[in-house]
């Protein structure tokens, strides 16, 4: 057992090495430049925002929309039952829009889209042999759940779990939700929800180990995965007063960006995750590949 135990953390060691050595440019995920790159005990992934300066003032646009498409029709998903086999393993996927300002200029607030954020996207859930899939809406303001609604999607075998979030500017947010199934069927549901800030000025795509509630609690383990991929798109408006869609290398102001990388141990989460690589698709937007790091092995996906 002691040299069955010992191999394991050599080979967890060797992971977070390669985990760490794979330094992430700004053009693999489409900005002009990485402000911060954040420790966080259970969220990987990456917040946008888009700066421009004139003479006497610095100026963000605001954020729209955000959206994602994870198709999951080559996504495998097991179980791992460690740490603890008494809990699920859990991997969140969400969009999210944040009134915070990444950037440099007076008036910017970067990292504050920890704690002020809107969130939409899924749960998958694995115990054992069986996987469910829920829906979420959530709002977060200064570090506090103020909102939660979750809900699972009909049954079936999803191919694709879209999700799309918009600002409507008036106090109240939209999120919609798509599911496209394996039979050919697909499902769609619309929330409504107020949120306190009418401008936005960040938007985030975060893969994450949740917490065991909204109130807080221990994280869930990240399941053991590899395959899917995650399709993730934003709207903004540029320095020319028009609608942009990013991410992009090539954008109207300069684009930057926070990046999460899962690396800090928690209680029963030893999973480690970061964007690996990223690549402008043919439909607009960004797709991400993200590198799962575990006690017993590396994987890819997303």
């Amino acid at each position: 057992m002691k040299k069955y135990l010992l191999m394991g953390v050599s080979l967890f060691l060797l992971s977070l090495i390669s985990l760490n050595a794979s330094a992430l440019t700004a053009s693999q995920i489409g900005s002009s430049t990485i402000l911060n790159t954040i420790s966080s005990d259970n969220w990987a992934g990456v917040a946008y925002s888009v700066e421009w300066k004139t003479l006497f003032t610095n100026y963000w646009g605001t954020i729209q929309w955000a959206s994602e498409s994870i198709y999951t029709g080559n996504l495998s998903i097991q179980y791992t039952s460690y740490p603890n086999y008494l809990y699920p393993d859990v991997i969140s996927i969400w969009v999210g829009l944040s009134p915070a300002k990444i950037g440099t200029g007076t008036g910017s607030s970067s990292t504050s889209e920890e704690n002020n954020f809107i969130q939409a996207g899924y749960d998958i859930c694995v115990t054992g042999s069986y996987k469910s899939v829920l829906y979420f809406v959530m709002t977060v303001v200064n570090g506090q759940f103020i909102y939660a609604y979750e809900k699972p999607i009909p049954s079936g075998v999803p191919t694709h779990l879209n999700v799309f979030l918009e600002n409507l500017a008036n106090g109240t947010a939209l999120a919609n939700f798509y599911v496209f199934y394996a039979n050919g069927t697909y499902w769609t549901t619309t929330i409504y929800t107020s949120m306190p800030w009418i401008n936005t000025g960040a938007a985030m795509s975060i893969v994450e180990a949740p917490a065991s509630s909204p109130s807080g609690g221990f994280y869930y383990e990240l399941p053991y995965l590899s395959g899917g991929m995650i399709n993730f798109a934003f709207s903004y408006v540029g320095s020319d007063g028009n609608e942009h869609i990013g991410p992009s290398n090539n954008p109207v102001g300069t684009m930057y960006a926070d990046v999460y990388n899962l690396n800090e141990p928690s209680n029963y989460n030893l999973a480690y995750a970061q964007i690996y690589n990223g690549w402008a698709n043919s439909y607009g937007g960004w797709d991400y590949l993200y590198q799962f790091a575990y006690p017993f092995g590396t994987t890819y996906g997303l």
